[in-house]
């Protein structure tokens, strides 16, 4: 299926997804699978593509996302035969995540089998393989398991409003065996760990931008274009996502190459101060939408707060506070002055 080029998913492809994602979602994970772009390893494709989907679907964004992540993992940690075999499977079309939040008993690694489960697993009965992290021997360890068990997976646990089609849930790893990836304590290593969240920050932005998108059609449809009030207040908020991408971009490359190799903490930095960017301007566009559309959203199958409510939902993501300290401190408490970092 050719559905996309060096600048992403073609508009055909995403007027497809914005289309039967609503609807059926399953044929939408198929379309991932049919179109090659799980085998995709250039980063500036994939992050154009995660900002695309994330516009028409935020569910399959995340799915993709993890894909990606899973398939960095892959390329850099797993010795030749299991990158082989997994790269192989991912040609076929086999969808990949990467679960790392434990359940109320956390993974563990016991000799070669695995006990405990994990939370908020993206992807139940969608995602065939999944890379889970493993307390063993004090250190994390990286496993990939067969994830297609329907008998492990728990959707109850997923109680939230938005995300409902992500088909996230609690799965359970007692006496599950798997083939470990890399050496042990890889998981938080830098460049990819938190330098990896440039990711999040390109879904994050997609899901602005379909938001904006989906608000501006409302309010031509109501013939309100003109409405001085709308633009002002949903102007500049798209001006902040335009100007956005470009860090993100920015960001993305330095951990994607020979910088982040070489300066992975800063890596690190720069791929969190874009998620919480995108966060703050996601946040904005919520409040702003909401007051432009007005109550109207607020029905269950409005597809602006169904997007809304995504979209808040996605941006939850964990340690907020604790990113933004270590931001504040490397920029503007560090020897590093913070113009320096405007030019690197």
């Amino acid at each position: 299926m050719d559905v996309w080029n060096e600048q992403g998913v073609d508009r055909t492809a995403q007027a497809y997804l914005l289309e039967i994602a609503p609807k059926d979602f399953s044929k939408a994970v198929a379309f991932l699978r049919n179109s090659g772009l799980l085998a995709v390893d250039d980063w500036r494709l994939a992050a154009r593509t995660m900002r695309q989907v994330a516009a028409a679907d935020l569910s399959l964004a995340r799915l993709y996302e993890g894909h990606v992540n899973a398939r960095l993992l892959i390329n850099t940690y797993a010795n030749p035969f299991l990158r082989e075999k997994c790269l192989a499977e991912m040609e076929e079309g086999l969808l990949f995540g990467v679960w790392g939040a434990d359940g109320r008993e956390p993974v563990t690694l016991e000799g070669d089998q695995l006990t405990g489960a994990k939370r908020y697993a993206s992807g139940l009965g969608l995602v065939d393989r999944a890379i889970v992290s493993a307390k063993s021997s004090e250190v994390q360890q990286l496993v990939i398991v067969d994830a297609g068990d329907t008998r492990r997976h728990d959707l109850t646990t997923w109680n939230m409003v938005g995300m409902l089609a992500s088909r996230s849930g609690s799965f359970d790893c007692r006496g599950l065996r798997g083939e470990k990836l890399g050496a042990a304590d890889i998981y938080t290593r830098e460049p990819h760990f938190l330098g990896g969240t440039w990711r999040i920050a390109a879904v994050t932005l997609g899901g602005t931008v379909g938001l904006l998108e989906r608000a501006s059609a409302v309010i031509r449809a109501r013939g309100h274009q003109d409405a001085e009030a709308h633009l002002l207040r949903l102007g500049p908020i798209a001006g902040q996502v335009a100007s956005a991408w470009c860090a993100i971009v920015r960001a993305g490359e330095f951990a994607s190459g020979d910088e982040g190799r070489a300066a992975p903490d800063a890596a690190a930095i720069r791929s969190l101060s874009v998620r919480l960017l995108t966060e703050e301007i996601g946040q904005s566009a919520i409040a702003a939408v909401e007051r432009s559309i007005g109550l109207a959203m607020f029905d269950e199958d409005h597809e602006v707060g169904r997007m809304a409510r995504d979209l808040a939902c996605y941006m939850r993501q964990a340690a907020r506070d604790a990113f933004c300290v270590k931001v504040a401190r490397a920029l503007l408490m560090g020897e590093r002055p913070l113009g320096d970092w405007l030019d690197a």
